[in-house]
This record gives structure tokens, sequence and C-alpha cells, in this order.
């Protein structure tokens, strides 16, 4: 067991500027992943407790790369062990998957939906999906926003992620 102790009050040094987004995404780490999964549920059950006081989402993180040496890194991604124990992973490698981000939806749970049901960590989705070439990027976020590189060519989309607003939740 690991104990932290410190003086200040909660949320009063870094974490009160932090921008709160977690993951339970790791690739390379399994015992990190599994830690995250953890603590995932444990903010999921708090959420699911206080009627989601402090604004949990799970609008996922997103991984894109316009070369091919990240859309390999991506692929690479997906073997890690680490992610059976989340839900697993979901490719797709052209624009008839008919999936489509929402941001009032979670992320994954239309993949799991389609799939026939959930895979685990929090039985509502893959723990990462994959949309290789433009045509499948393009057709999972749409309309590209003006930031994101017009030659996106991999999306690799941790997600069982998101953030929460950690003023707001409340203490026991």
């Amino acid at each position: 067991s690991v104990l932290l102790v410190d003086s200040r009050p909660p949320l009063s040094h870094t974490s009160s500027l932090s921008t709160e987004c977690y993951r339970n995404f790791f690739p390379g780490s399994v015992p990190l992943t599994a830690f995250m999964q953890r603590s995932v549920d444990l903010l999921e059950a708090r959420a699911a407790e206080c009627d989601n006081a402090f604004g949990l989402n799970r609008r996922g993180y997103w991984f894109l790369s316009a070369s091919e040496e990240g859309a390999a890194q991506h692929a690479l991604a997906l073997s890690d062990p680490g992610l059976a124990s989340c839900g697993g992973v979901s490719h797709f490698s052209d624009a008839s998957h008919g999936l489509r981000y929402r941001h009032d939806a979670p992320t994954g749970a239309a993949a799991a939906a389609a799939a026939g049901g959930g895979g685990g960590g929090g039985g509502d989705g893959p723990a990462a999906m994959l949309f290789s070439g433009r045509e499948a990027v393009q057709a999972y976020v749409g309309s590209l926003p003006p930031f994101l590189a017009a030659d996106a060519s991999s999306l690799l989309v941790a997600s069982r992620a998101g953030r929460e607003t950690a003023e707001r939740q409340p203490r026991d």
C-alpha cells in the first residue's frame, strides 16, 4: 500500500491548475492501465452517487497523426496486452464503420452498440478505437475542425477517458 500525505487542503496546489483529465489508456504499462482502470471505476461510482455533481464525462482522448510513422505507432499501441482487460480494441480501415463522434455521448458507446454490447471497462465499448485512413477518420470526426490537420490519416481514440471538474467534487 502507498499512502500520500499532504498538509495542504485538497486541490490547493498543482491539481487546482490542472485540466482534470483522466484515462485508462497507457500502452506499454499493464500495471498503470490496471491501476487507472480501478481509479476510473471509483470515479464513475462517485459520479453516480452524487448525480454527477463534478461533471465527469467520457469524451475520450484523441491521438491524431498525418504521418505513416504516427499511424504505425497507433497500430502498435493496439497490441498492448493491458487493453484486453479494459474492453479490447476496435480497428476501422474505411468509412463504412458507421460510427460518428458525438460530444453528448460517451466515447465508445456507438462502437459497443454496433458490436452488440459492451466489452468490459465500464461496459460501454472498446478501450480503444483506431481509425486508419483519411476516409475512416473523416467519417468518424465529420468535418475536421480547423485546428486539426486536413490530412490526418490515423486517429487512435482512448474510449474510457475524459475530464471532470474536481473543485465541484463533493467531500465527505
